[in-house]
């Protein structure tokens, strides 16, 4: 075997993540969007003048959290497509899940608005 395809060999091969570091990536995603799930949320069950103080900040604090939310989860993506990690593994899956919540999530309060 020639160095050349050792060499091709050693870069197709995903690298290991640390399951600690792999948790974090994993669990900072989850904390946000459950904060924004929550927060979206109130908003189908709150009336009266709670409902109008929620609708006077919900669309800023809702770009914003998605915002962050899908900041987060493309750091992640680019980690996963640094060390080569298959479409399938978990760090590929959850940023999609949770850019995808996210962004529902910010359609359902600007609905819930008009």
């Amino acid at each position: 075997m020639s160095k050349s395809s050792t060499l091709q060999n050693q870069a197709a091969e995903p690298r290991s993540v640390s399951p600690v570091w792999q948790f974090v990536c994993l669990l900072a995603p989850v904390v946000m969007t459950g904060f924004y799930l929550v927060y979206a949320l109130v908003g189908l069950v709150i009336e009266g003048s709670d409902k109008i103080k929620w609708s006077d900040e919900a669309l800023q604090v809702g770009k914003l959290s998605t915002l962050i939310i899908v900041t987060l989860n493309l750091l992640v993506m680019a980690y996963a497509f640094f060390n080569r990690l298959k479409l399938t593994h978990l760090l590929w899956i959850s940023p999609i899940v949770h850019i995808a919540i996210a962004l529902a999530l910010t359609l359902m309060i600007a609905v819930l608005l008009n």
